[in-house]
């Protein structure tokens, strides 16, 4: 039994982050006596308070220009879809003040969407067009949002193309900062598990077990998201 490979590298900021994030978590709970890693643990910690600190300026880095303004026509669509439904409350016809009451819960639940980070208002919008596109659609017609419906979808993948292609441009030219803070923190990574797959070979398997166990979860889920993109980059280049 041994901890598995995983290529660090290849993780996008937001990634590395969230893996070395979970990595962390996963310690945390299995104890740094218990898996006797205190001679390293502090390292990987600092480390990654570090890349913490260093991706705060990537992503205030990324809401400018285009992208801000993209996210801003998003929230614009938004809010205007919500003013509908709270008119057609008021619609002389009964059957359009009903399917606005319907709508008007749906948009009670995504509530503050405008107001999440990138990543959640992306997500939330897709779940919301998607609610409207199928269950809600006799709603969305009666109440007359079809095109606002087309639009927020528009809107949502223009700041998911725009966001894309930061990713893919920046992802030579990482500021300096973040990539300091990813080589220490992938160096103190390896060697809290080099010292965990000796600790193995010296004491046994059993004390460590469960934490390898779900710790190659993790990285058997990270793996599996680069085989996909590159995958899908690979395909991309053959259509090219």
């Amino acid at each position: 039994m041994e901890i598995k490979s995983l290529y660090l590298h290849a993780l996008r900021n937001e990634e590395h982050f969230n893996y070395h994030t979970e990595v962390n978590e996963l310690v945390l709970r299995f104890t740094v006596e218990a898996l006797k890693i205190q001679k390293y643990y502090p390292a990987f910690e600092a480390a990654l308070a570090n890349e913490s600190e260093a991706l705060d300026v990537v992503r205030k880095s990324m809401f400018t220009g285009p992208i801000a303004d993209a996210d801003h026509v998003r929230d614009t669509t938004t809010l205007g879809m919500e003013d509908m439904v709270d008119a057609a409350l008021r619609h002389f016809r009964p059957e359009v003040r009903e399917a606005a009451r319907r709508l008007k819960i749906v948009f009670d639940s995504f509530d503050g969407l405008t107001t999440k980070p990138y990543d959640q208002q992306t997500a939330g919008t897709d779940k919301l067009v998607e609610l409207l596109e199928t269950k809600h659609a006799d709603d969305v017609a009666l109440v007359g949002l079809a095109e606002w419906v087309t639009e927020l979808k528009a809107n949502n993948q223009a700041v998911k193309n725009l966001v894309g292609e930061r990713y893919t441009d920046d992802s030579g030219k990482t500021p300096v900062k973040m990539k300091t803070a990813r080589k220490q923190l992938d160096t103190a990574y390896r060697d809290v598990t080099r010292l965990v797959d000796a600790l193995i070979i010296v004491e046994g398997p059993e004390a460590y077990e469960a934490f390898v166990g779900e710790l190659n979860e993790r990285i058997d889920k990270y793996n599996t998201r680069l085989n996909q993109r590159d995958g899908r980059n690979k395909k991309d280049n053959e259509e090219e």
